[in-house]
């Protein structure tokens, strides 16, 4: 490997302070932005729990309706069951017993 011996080492005249002033700056806004973003997505999925609570509150009140929906329909096949029972026994033209005369 040859060396040069004519090369110059070029001068460093960044000042350090101020590049690490500028990486701190751009770290802080990618920071905020970080931030930002984590707190827009909290606020959106809070807002999707939201709806999740109201959707779940009408299938609640849809379910109870329907419960009640359903015990009354119950209710009422019994007492036509016991209706169509009596009419039966109106109808029924069996011989009881033997009415002699």
């Amino acid at each position: 490997m040859r060396f040069r011996k004519n090369a110059v080492p070029v001068p460093v005249t960044r000042d350090l302070l101020q590049e690490k002033q500028t990486e701190v700056a751009r770290l802080a806004r990618q920071a905020s932005e970080a931030v930002d973003i984590v707190t827009r997505t909290m606020n959106e999925l809070e807002g999707i729990n939201q709806q999740i609570d109201n959707d779940l509150a009408e299938i609640d009140a849809y379910s109870k309706e329907l419960a009640a929906t359903r015990a009354t329909m119950s209710q009422q096949r019994k007492n036509n069951t016991a209706i169509i029972a009596n009419f039966a026994k109106l109808l029924d033209t069996s011989p009881a017993e033997s009415v002699s005369e």
